[in-house]
């Protein structure tokens, strides 16, 4: 993209931006009691393909906004492992047809008139591709590479070993019917045809010492072996042989002394098409790399919805998941001459490093090839990898964006996976999008989405939320709540539940499941729909999600470090070589510091204003923190000093950059560098011990979010500046309590904020050498919403005080239960009975519904006296309760502590007391007859108790 349009671009972005946040005009209570639409959690919406049905549609529509959703993000793709009828199969098959857009149309306008917004998937699931717009010369590549060691001294020609086609998934798969179809009778052989030798090159050198890596879930996903040592080659002995390789591996050369290692690299049309995908004609996924195949893609999934559809608010692009031998496209090797400006062909050996953005299985491994006295083959990978993030910006990235531009519609986009500059990715889009499945929702990962909002200027930051793998049934809403809190303090802001299948084959309990079980995995979490039993709670999740998302929209970030990342691609232990310790992240955290990661082309775009690093997005940073870094682009290390000079304090952990990145011109560049860095050094950035940086931020007089007294281990925190007020959000990760004093900066009275009830109650607080200090203590998973205030004081709180209590008895409940066991109905009324697991009830071993206690108890009447407030406390539940109490219904109790307050509800003397109880899915879908539902595991269920009622005054 030439740089004009690049800037409309970017003025287009910009505008996106910031239309979001015009019109905010609740106050941060009122948001907080009713939250906005855009502040309420959206779902993912699982659509057959387009087996649906305009009526359906509008009735989830409506059901969503009736349970307190913003919005649905449409995702279109064949129902696997669901027996159809041909019919169906059709329908299913419709996607991306006339009657698909007419279906979400219908599905737009019953948003717009819900008040409501949908994202649409711009394709049927994902890589992105399929159908008869992207044929075989326009599907993806891959390199592939095969290696034959030679002694010098025979003579030529030798036999070398020519590379193979990785053997994966299934471009074409036989098993499909599309690819049958006569117009793509000769798709097959035009695959083939993608197939060329690239590069033959020889080098001096040893082999690798390599260890072979089981694929994942018992696929092949890469060929490369992990790598225990390096082997090693001298670049100055390089030979091309392209010219010299013969059709049956003959290669006619014959090598001079030594011990050799020859290479061939053969390019080939990546053996893998986009995963279960609906649609006409066969499946491949587009070449990420070409401009032109991206158009074909969109002219089929997204042009015929016009511009500005109804309702519909972004189109989408999830996980990239490509799966490539080496990353490539056809015209890797010229764009590389032109960018870097050297041949890459005598260096490709060098680029192999298993692991690096392998989807599905990203890993550390040392390289296969090393040089033995250079930095050389480090070189040539950064600059091979800038390449390709260059070409994957300029092939997909960047039209995707336009395109949604052009037709009045936001980008979202999901660019982790990607091997390119993934902050600038998510930051090009104007609604970057993390999950939250990697790590088990880990939030210094989920960081790197917040972080491109800050520096490209999006307010909304959002995570595909609440996958669990291998549980498809039995998460609870208490563990999503617990999720969700991770995410939020990751710096998420719009959580999108995963997720809501339209309702299809439902007489079939529990009906069609997006990602269900197989007889090969055990599926993806989870039904968010009303054939889950514990659906009732869900009103209660998304109100208590939409109240913290209220806040964390409002007013600004406060994050005081930018910290470094100038890499291609991420994953946990990409900097540490392997070690995935995120030491430095947690360590800014622990210290009471957030941090967004800043990569090369924000510090370009980048200003200092008031000795603060002043980001295109507007974000504001005390400091510039650089982790442990040897090459960094001479471009960046110039702006850097600049900045140094302008008096933004810089650190450069345990040493500083000593060179340039890349190979061209290296002497000249690395002396730029040094430059750059003596200058940085001599204007005040410091080189600091990588255990001492936080010491240096605080004698930089960098102020910290917040300090921590007791033991932080596992707190996580994001902060928010409000109208003159600070919004603190405390999550603790661990599985244990956490007691500790928190001094927030200035002195004001603090206010503690439920977002479970939307209450708010004054929380103890004392001033302290000028910060305020909060004693706090977070029960395992529990988190904290703490709101500042400077012009009201801090103050000691009285808690409570415990006045009466009294235990409800564990028998004697009437009983009667609703639900499936081994999926077919069940009712049964069971008379009189004790509390206990539902395991541990024949009946109800396998059951999963509802199930209705009852009984009566007595209210003394001075427990409700005015002041006094009664509280019963369920003891334990699997997995959410409803009480009623005289026939007034109390919201759900989705969490433990399972507490509910009974205070309006009650009456002197004898009270009526219903408590309805549901489990999770899983224990009503095993089956021990069945190959696949055998495989579920029982889960706790029902209603264990203890049972007490406690007033306090």
């Amino acid at each position: 993209m030439n740089s004009r349009a690049m800037g409309g671009l970017l003025a287009a972005t910009a505008m996106f931006a910031t239309t979001v946040m015009t019109g905010w005009t609740q106050t941060l209570e009122d948001g907080f009691k009713t939250p906005a639409v855009e502040a309420r959690p959206r779902l993912r919406w699982w659509w057959p393909g387009d087996a649906v049905t305009d009526a359906e549609l509008t009735r989830e529509v409506r059901l969503m906004a009736d349970n307190g959703f913003g919005g649905a993000e449409v995702a279109s793709f064949t129902p696997g492992f669901v027996t159809l009828t041909p019919e169906e199969k059709v329908a299913v098959n419709n996607y991306g047809e006339p009657s698909f857009f007419a279906h979400l149309r219908i599905a737009g306008e019953a948003a717009k008139a819900a008040g409501l917004t949908l994202d649409y998937t711009l394709g049927s699931s994902w890589p992105s591709g399929g159908g008869f717009a992207i044929p075989p010369e326009k599907a993806f590549t891959e390199l592939s590479m095969a290696r034959t060691e030679v002694k010098g001294g025979q003579s030529g020609p030798i036999k070398v070993t020519l590379p193979k086609r990785t053997r994966r998934l299934g471009a074409l798969n036989f098993l499909d019917a599309r690819v049958k179809d006569p117009k793509v009778a000769d798709w097959g052989k035009r695959l083939d045809a993608r197939a060329r030798t690239v590069a033959v090159v020889a080098m001096k050198g040893s082999a690798p010492d390599l260890v072979k890596r089981p694929g994942a879930m018992g696929l092949t996903i890469s060929p490369w072996s992990d790598v225990l040592t390096s082997g090693t080659l001298d670049p100055a002995s390089r030979i091309v042989l392209t010219d010299r390789l013969n059709d049956d591996g003959t290669l006619d050369w014959t090598p001079p002394p030594g011990d050799w290692q020859v290479f061939v690299f053969r390019q080939y049309a990546a053996d893998v098409g986009v995963l279960g995908a609906a649609g006409q004609g066969p499946q491949l996924i587009l070449d990420h790399m070409d401009p032109t195949a991206f158009a074909a893609h969109a002219a089929r999934v997204g042009a015929p919805l016009g511009r500005n559809p109804t309702g519909l608010r972004s189109t989408f692009v999830d996980s990239l998941e490509l799966m490539q031998d080496i990353q490539w496209g056809p015209q890797l090797l010229d764009e590389f001459r032109k960018r870097r400006g050297y041949d890459l062909t005598p260096y490709l050996p060098f680029v192999v490093q298993p692991g690096w953005m392998q989807a599905w299985d990203e890993h550390y491994s040392p390289p296969y090839f090393d040089t033995s006295a250079s930095d050389l083959a480090e070189r040539v990978r950064a600059d091979y990898r800038r390449t390709v993030s260059d070409m994957m910006f300029a092939g997909f990235i960047e039209p995707f964006v336009a395109w949604n531009h052009a037709h009045g519609l936001k980008a979202k986009f999901q660019a982790h996976g990607g091997a390119f500059d993934i902050i600038r990715g998510y930051g090009l889009a104007d609604i970057p999008e993390t999950e939250d499945l990697p790590h088990g929702g880990d939030p210094l990962f989920m960081r790197f989405a917040r972080s491109a909002a800050h520096l490209y200027g999006r307010p909304i930051i959002s995570a595909e939320s609440f996958a669990w793998k291998d549980r498809p049934y039995d998460v609870t809403p208490g563990e999503m709540r617990r999720r969700a809190d991770t995410i939020l303090s990751g710096g998420v802001n719009s959580i999108i539940m995963h997720g809501m299948n339209y309702r299809f084959h439902a007489e079939d309990w529990p009906g069609w499941h997006a990602f269900q079980p197989s007889p090969f995995a055990l599926g993806f979490s989870g039904p968010i729909n009303e054939t889950n039993p514990v659906w009732p709670g869900m009103k209660t999740l998304a109100a208590y999600i939409g109240r913290l998302q209220s806040v964390l929209q409002a007013g600004e970030a406060v994050v005081p470090v930018a910290y470094f990342y100038g890499r291609y691609g991420y994953y946990v232990g990409i900097e540490d070589d392997g070690a995935g310790k995120q030491a430095a992240e947690k360590a800014f955290l622990a210290s009471g510091y957030d941090f967004d990661r800043i990569n090369p082309d924000s510090i370009a775009q980048a200003k200092v204003k008031g000795r603060q690093l002043l980001s295109r997005g507007g974000q504001r940073y005390g400091a510039l923190v650089l982790p442990p870094v040897d090459g960094i682009r001479a471009d960046t290390a110039e702006a850097i000093a600049a900045m140094a000079k302008s008096g933004l304090p810089v650190i450069f952990t345990d040493r500083a950059p000593s060179r340039d990145e890349g190979l061209a011109d290296a002497k000249a560049r690395d002396a730029r560098v040094r430059k750059a860095v003596a200058a940085a050094l001599k204007a005040g950035a410091k080189v600091v011990p990588a255990g001492e940086v936080s010491a240096a931020l605080r004698a930089a007089s960098v102020p910290a979010n917040l300090s921590f007294g007791g033991d932080a281990s596992d707190l996580v925190f994001v902060q928010r500046r409000v109208d003159g007020r600070t919004a603190t959000f405390l999550h603790n990760r661990a599985d244990a309590a956490r007691n500790v004093n928190i001094s927030l900066p200035g002195i004001g009275g603090v206010t503690r904020w439920d977002a479970m009830d939307g209450s708010i109650s004054a929380q103890s607080a004392g001033a302290v050498d000028g910060a305020t200090r909060v004693p706090l203590t977070l029960a395992a998973g529990e988190s904290a919403l703490l709101v500042l205030d400077p012009k009201t004081q801090p103050r000691t709180v009285a808690e409570p005080a415990l006045i009466a209590s009294a235990d409800l008895p564990i028998s004697g409940w009437s009983l009667s239960v609703k639900g499936h066991v081994m999926r077919k109905p069940f009712t049964r009324d069971f008379g009189s009975v004790s509390l206990k697991d539902w395991r541990e009830v024949p009946e109800l071993a396998g059951f999963a519904g509802q199930a209705s206690y009852s009984r009566s108890f007595t209210v003394d009447p001075g427990w409700l006296a005015a002041g006094t407030r009664v509280t019963l406390d369920l003891g334990q539940v699997h997995d959410i309760a409803t009480v009623t109490v005289n026939g007034r219904t109390l919201q759900p109790v989705i969490a433990a502590p399972f507490r509910v307050d009974l205070t309006p509800a009650l009456k002197p003397g004898a009270n009526a007391l219903t408590v309805v109880v549901a489990n999770v899915l899983q224990n009503g879908m095993i089956n021990p007859n069945d190959a696949v539902y055998k495989k579920l595991q029982p889960v706790p269920a029902g209603w264990v108790g203890p049972v007490r009622l406690e007033a306090r005054k």
